[in-house]
């Protein structure tokens, strides 16, 4: 059990990130090479995936280097859902399709139409309609907009469908993916459902093989082994999406267990042993069969921050200023509330029409108000999603385990704290998705015979508390924050029509 090492690979957005682990999960090494976004039209997002490929390799190479002869597994942790369209011989036709693209909108409100509305749909695919739930509907605006695609596509798959085809040659994806496909029902996401296909217009003969995240999708071929400089058939798992690869490596392993995730989106996740869903979160089968995850996720949480500093304080020269600055005003910003929906949203409301405000500006109003409201508005957003999610599930954890670049601010937590009433416990570790894939690589080669075995991430670097007043004071505003979205629904709405 000493001997050897894993290779865990996660391919975000933002960046690849390939870490070496020894069995026991410590961390050896690790190479992270970053990821451009492009966006061709507006609502359109997607990625270079030869290119993210060769980052990939390129980061193996560099972790593995002096521990080749040792690898003993690989698995994969990838952003989800990416679409990928294949060619007969396995290689992407175009760039992947990520979660942030919202081009097939009417699609998908055609999709909901033969499913007998958005309640339907919910009630027999167990996620809400949305381009990134469902997305069966970009296969079809593909189909009708880009022939020249459609008619070379021979396979259809996700990022780890992609990664496992070039390590091994074979395609496969598993549950936390493919429950992102509106083509399965969620509470059975090991079968692509025919009524669902025949809806879609949309072969079975496209997709690919579904197998436990922990599954080997095959061993990596002599031509790519030879490439990384590693020896051929190390096993390779088919792995999982970041987030969930991200709850296995924290040991959410149990109805009840609670993390956030805090990045540029922020996430907080909810582990379940029944698939009583709910229509405010983003629900998928976990890597432990007979577990599902339900996910509420705000899609521009750490990237309004990321707005701020760019767009309204390019004076500042980092977060950390931007920070200190937001901390000088006064809690509740002087009656100052940011609504962060500055792509749509997804949790609570599924919206693409969904924009930012600010309201309750007045002439006392500062950049340290304005600054702080935009602090608390994604901290009240996480709130109304936790708490939608504790009074479904009736779950009330003792703590919260949190991860993330934004994690890091002693501040945000602190918000967190109060705004939710929880102690928070944050794990700096910036490698817990691809901890995670690791892991899930030494289960499909054997090295741990289940999931309950492997090694978790518990070393916490902080440990917060509420602070009783703050919680006191965040109860009554949050009451405003949540009233927001619902009397500006309709005006969304038309403003994106002017657009």
């Amino acid at each position: 059990m000493n001997k050897g090492v894993l290779i865990g690979i996660d391919a975000g957005t933002s960046s690849v990130k390939t870490c070496l682990f020894t069995l026991q999960g410590s961390l050896i090494r690790e190479a992270s090479f970053p990821v451009k976004v492009a966006s061709p039209a507006n609502d359109q997002a997607e990625i270079d995936v030869e290119l993210l490929f060769r980052e990939v390799k390129a980061a193996v190479k560099e972790v593995a280097a002096g521990y080749e002869g040792q690898v003993q597994a690989i698995g994969l942790s990838v952003s989800s859902p990416t679409l990928i369209f294949f060619d007969a011989y396995k290689e992407a036709i175009r760039p992947g399709i990520i979660y942030l693209d919202n081009r097939s909108v009417k699609e998908v409100e055609q999709s909901v139409e033969l499913f007998g509305g958005a309640n339907m749909f919910f009630s027999r695919v167990g996620n809400q309609p949305s381009p990134s739930t469902c997305v069966a509907a970009t296969v079809n605006w593909i189909r009708h907009n880009e022939p020249d695609t459609w008619n070379k596509t021979v396979h259809i798959g996700f990022l780890n469908t992609y990664l496992g085809a070039k390590f091994t040659g074979k395609l496969a994806v598993d549950p936390t993916v493919s429950s992102y496909s509106g083509l399965m029902q969620v509470r059975n996401p090991y079968v692509w459902d025919q009524t669902f296909l025949d809806i879609f217009g949309i072969n079975e003969r496209y997709l690919p093989e579904i197998l436990p995240s922990f599954g080997k999708v095959g061993e990596l071929q002599a031509d790519i082994a030879r490439e990384l400089g590693l020896p051929s058939g190390i096993p390779v798992a088919i792995g999982a999406a970041d987030t969930a690869a991200t709850s296995f490596a924290l040991g959410i392993h149990k109805h009840g267990d609670v993390f956030q995730s805090m990045g540029t989106s922020e996430v907080v996740t909810f582990c379940l042993n029944v698939p009583n869903f709910s229509q405010a979160f983003m629900n998928r089968g976990h890597v432990i069969p007979g577990l599902w995850l339900s996910h509420g996720a705000m899609s521009t949480a750490g990237a309004s921050i990321q707005w701020a500093l760019k767009n309204i304080f390019p004076e500042i020269s980092c977060e950390k200023e931007l920070e200190q600055l937001a901390i000088s005003a006064e809690p509740g910003a002087k009656g100052l509330f940011f609504l962060p929906y500055l792509c749509g949203e997804r949790s609570p409301v599924f919206d693409t029409h969904a924009c930012g405000v600010f309201f309750g500006l007045n002439i006392n109003t500062n950049k340290a108000d304005v600054l702080r409201a935009i602090y608390e508005g994604v901290a009240y957003g996480m709130q109304q999603i936790y708490r939608i999610g504790s009074e479904r599930w009736e779950v009330s954890p003792e703590y919260i385990k949190c991860v993330g670049g934004a994690s890091k601010s002693a501040f945000a937590i602190q918000l967190r704290a109060d705004l939710l009433h929880k102690q928070i416990r944050t794990i700096e570790a910036g490698y817990t998705a691809a901890y995670g894939a690791a892991m899930l690589g030494a289960l499909a080669a054997g090295i741990y015979a289940k999931a309950e075995e492997a090694p978790c991430l518990e070393k916490y670097c902080r440990i917060v508390e509420p602070n009783q007043d703050n919680v006191d004071f965040y109860a009554s505003h949050s009451a405003i924050y949540r009233q927001l979205y619902p009397s500006l629904k309709e005006l969304m709405k038309l403003q994106h029509e002017l657009r």
